[in-house]
């Protein structure tokens, strides 16, 4: 089965990093996200803020998971600030089950214009 996953990225407003990610983010894409984030943040490397929207991410398992925290960890090291865009179950789920909810900053919207994940990584 052939997972597909999209990231697109953007400036909104200047200083904040976008990463809109949609589609299944499972051991399969993981790496792909990861490699999509590290290189968003490279060629913006003056945001002091990075937004991960989530809100068309339709899986994610622990590999998701596990990039959500080595990104925050990176972040922090960076001194970037991360927030998380994420209103769907198949997201928020796998964040309460884990805890990830009380140490990960989450809101359900982005106030700037949404990104529309559409570059295949």
């Amino acid at each position: 089965m052939y997972n597909r996953l999209t990231t697109q990225w953007d400036h909104h407003p200047p200083g904040t990093l976008v990463v809109a990610v949609a589609g299944d983010v499972d051991a399969g894409t993981a790496p792909r996200l990861t490699d999509a984030i590290s290189t968003a943040r490279a060629e913006n490397a003056d945001a002091s803020h990075l937004l991960l929207d989530l809100t068309a991410v339709t899986f994610l398992d622990s590999s998701g998971l596990a990039v959500l925290v080595e990104t925050a960890s990176t972040c922090n090291r960076a001194g970037q600030s991360l927030l998380l865009i994420a209103n769907t179950s198949s997201v928020l789920r796998p964040l309460q089950l884990t805890g990830l909810d009380e140490i990960l900053p989450i809101t359900a919207k982005h106030a700037a214009a949404p990104v529309t994940p559409a570059t295949a990584n």
